[in-house]
């Protein structure tokens, strides 16, 4: 109702009345509605009214703070502020070796707001601190055995123009110390290798961080790929008992699992609440059509999850969920691309003896973004 003038300023005069409440929150976010809705622009109104502010509060906080340092004629640029990141609850907890299990539960707060504790983490890191608002986090994927002698995780950080693959190491041999610990990257094409920030020293059971800096690749529809990754060090052996280490080292090396970059890490999720007023708003100037045949997926749930998880986009009106006896669905997706870009898809899946076919429909305000989404499942 808000794109009909009449009724705007109707909505106008009984929110500004809300003005006068007792309570602040209501009072700040009437100034906020009769604000949005005086300016009389769909595309504003979609953007803060129908779909809200999806942004990160502690990020909006910090990026006004800095620009508020940094006087500048430009306006502020919302695209500088990181997004709010949807909640994920099925993190695990790696317990230390030769401790009692942690009996902590699930904390639904610190995963919120993960990304906001990584972005100040990076920030202490000089080599770090310059690379802009952090626009994603993954979860940590796991590139050793769980029980071998070194334990290592991998977390990508996205930036605007960069990742930085962070490496969480435990040592888990009490004869050993191993100083100058790196992961030494082989970066797939057009990917490259800035920077290595080692760890200094990781002693026996004390998780240790090294970073590796990766460059994007200037085309901006190359996005995936694969790096092989080996962990190096200088070993020291040391007496189990006291913890003494040698006075000189030898150099080693231990080969991890491959690292893949995929189109997911340079999506961040965004709930549309009203996708069909999305889609229109973002329009068909930059979409793309194609059908697909997924014949290894079996059921409309399984192309369902694996179009989500490989995408990285959020399911919008729980079209996430199939009807029981149903043999076709609409699949309604929504993001925003690394750079502000905002990514919607359609996909209309359809299920036979075959297998499923899809067809995916793609609207971006960038053609790159487009383009990269639609030959993403190909």
């Amino acid at each position: 109702m808000i794109y009909c003038v009449g009724i705007d300023i109707s909505c106008t005069t009984f929110i500004h009345s809300c003005q006068l409440d007792s309570d602040d929150e209501v009072r700040d976010r009437a100034t906020f509605y009769v604000n949005v809705l005086k300016q009389l622009q769909k595309a504003l109104s979609t953007a803060y009214i129908l779909n809200g502010l999806q942004v990160s509060v502690v990020g909006l906080e910090r990026a006004l703070h800095q620009y508020t340092l940094e006087p500048s004629e430009a306006a502020f640029d919302m695209k500088s502020v990181p997004l709010a990141t949807q909640p994920t609850f099925d993190q695990k907890v790696r317990d230390v070796p030769g401790e009692a299990p942690s009996s902590k539960p699930a904390q639904d707060k610190v995963a919120a707001s993960r990304q906001d504790v990584y972005q100040e983490q990076l920030a202490q890191v000089p080599e770090l601190a310059n690379l802009g608002a952090l626009f994603k986090s993954s979860n940590p994927l796991e590139v050793t055995e769980s029980e071998t002698e070194y334990y290592v995780q991998c977390i990508k950080h996205t930036f605007s123009n960069y990742i930085v693959f962070q490496f969480d190491c435990t040592n888990t041999l009490n004869d050993q110390l191993l100083e100058k610990v790196n992961v030494e990257m082989e970066p797939a094409e057009g990917f490259e290798v800035t920077k290595i920030i080692p760890c200094n020293s990781l002693p026996y059971n004390k998780p240790g961080t090294t970073y590796t800096l990766v460059r994007l690749p200037s085309e901006p529809t190359q996005v995936t790929g694969t790096f092989a990754c080996t962990l190096k060090f200088v070993v020291k052996d040391c007496d189990p008992q006291t913890g003494e280490p040698d006075d000189e080292g030898y150099d080693d090396e231990y080969v991890l699992e491959d690292v893949e970059v995929n189109v997911a890490d340079h999506v961040q999720k965004i709930m549309k609440p009203n996708f069909a007023a999305s889609w229109e708003e973002v329009g068909p100037e930059n979409e793309l059509e194609d059908t697909y045949a997924l014949s290894s997926m079996s059921t409309l749930e399984e192309a369902i999850k694996n179009i989500i998880q490989y995408m990285g986009l959020q399911p919008c009106e729980r079209s996430d969920k199939v009807g029981e006896g149903k043999s076709s669905h609409t699949l309604y997706l929504a993001g925003v691309f690394r750079g502000g870009h905002d990514a919607l898809v359609r996909a209309k899946l359809a299920l036979d003896t075959s297998g499923v076919t899809m067809q995916l429909t793609v609207r971006s305000t960038d053609p790159s973004v487009s383009e990269v989404l639609a030959t993403a499942v190909a």
